[in-house]
């Protein structure tokens, strides 16, 4: 392989020059650098990639850091989120680092190892917690990052997000709308801001709708094991909901299983709406009303927020909120008129 000692002797320039005639250094002339570029092409040498970096003292690469909490790292949502954040990262020339973090290791050796190695010039924090001590970490060390998602506290760094209030009351908004007036809601771990704000959307427009809130017929902290007991239990009360709002798309095949397995019909006896619209509820059967969330335009964003947060440090706090929308599909109708009671004569 072709060294730049092969280029300097090409030239008859020592080391040093080419070096800085190839790194366009201001003292060497624009004749030389001329003459290096053009020896440098002809031998075909390629400069070390690693050895610049740390002559430079930054890595050209992002850090994304999963959480395996919520997703596994097969899920959609990561394959569409990380390929958005990889576009990104193409367009600006800058390599992406992925690595996955423990359950339990929220400022562990995976976030040392990714910020105090310089392993990475920035990185994208993803699953945001409620109270996140990865947050405090970051800003104590002055590290640029961007968190995907919001606390609910004091909100000082530079985030973007989904709107997940405003998505699901528009949800309710829809069922509302079709007559609906006993609508359950099957929520994730609430620890986690976005399960907070989805929740948050459900409360909100039952107050704006005057509906009364019935404990019975929410459920949060719900994960792939418990979801299909609890789904069997709401729609099974003596009073069961007749429209269920699923947190994601897990959710809403329980409820789906749920409904087939009480003899439900949906949308005639059920309606059901998810929160993001993965394949899996795209092609369910029935396909499934969903509040859509663009989970490759978002992996771009954050990519691109970060770039350049790492480009300008003490640039303006940027906080972006995306707002979903609504896909209406087969799995939303009116309620069923229940049945007249006749009179005995």
């Amino acid at each position: 392989m072709t060294t730049i000692k092969d280029v300097a002797r090409h030239v008859g320039l020592s080391v040093t020059t080419v070096s800085r005639a190839l790194n366009d250094f201001d003292d060497v002339s624009e004749a030389t650098r001329a003459r290096v570029r053009a020896a440098a092409e002809t031998l075909d040498y390629h400069p070390n990639a690693v050895a610049r970096r740390l002559q430079r003292r930054h890595s050209s690469t992002i850090g994304l850091m999963i959480p395996l909490v919520l997703h596994r790292s097969f899920d959609i949502f990561w394959l569409e989120f990380i390929g958005g954040v990889a576009a990104a990262c193409s367009q600006r020339g800058v390599d992406l680092l992925v690595a996955t973090a423990d359950a339990h290791d929220d400022v562990g050796q995976g976030l040392h190892g990714l910020t105090r190695g310089s392993r990475v010039d920035g990185l994208l924090v993803c699953d945001i917690r409620q109270s996140d001590p990865r947050i405090a970490y970051l800003q104590r060390h002055r590290f640029p990052f961007v968190a995907f998602g919001r606390t609910t506290e004091r909100q000082d760094y530079p985030y973007i997000d989904v709107d997940g209030a405003a998505g699901v009351m528009q949800a309710m908004a829809h069922l509302i709308g079709l007559g609906h007036r006993r609508i359950a809601y099957l929520g994730l771990d609430p620890a986690f801001g976005f399960s907070h704000y989805r929740f948050t959307g459900y409360m909100q427009a039952l107050r704006n709708a005057g509906l009364t809130y019935d404990a019975g017929l929410s459920r949060v902290g719900l994960g792939e094991l418990s979801a299909p007991a609890v789904a069997a239990e709401v729609l099974g009360l003596p009073d069961p909901p007749t429209a269920v709002i699923a947190a994601a798309d897990f959710l809403a095949q329980a409820v789906l299983k749920a409904a087939r397995a009480l003899g439900l019909a949906v949308p005639g006896d059920l309606s059901i709406v998810v929160f993001d619209d993965s394949p899996l509820v795209q092609h369910a059967e029935p396909p499934l009303t969903a509040i859509h969330q663009p989970n490759t335009r978002l992996g771009e964003e954050a990519a691109g927020l970060l770039l350049d947060r790492v480009a300008g440090p003490d640039s303006p706090l940027v906080q972006r909120l995306v707002v979903p929308s609504l896909i209406v599909r087969d799995s939303t109708a009116p309620p069923r008129e229940p049945p007249a009671h006749s009179s005995a004569y």
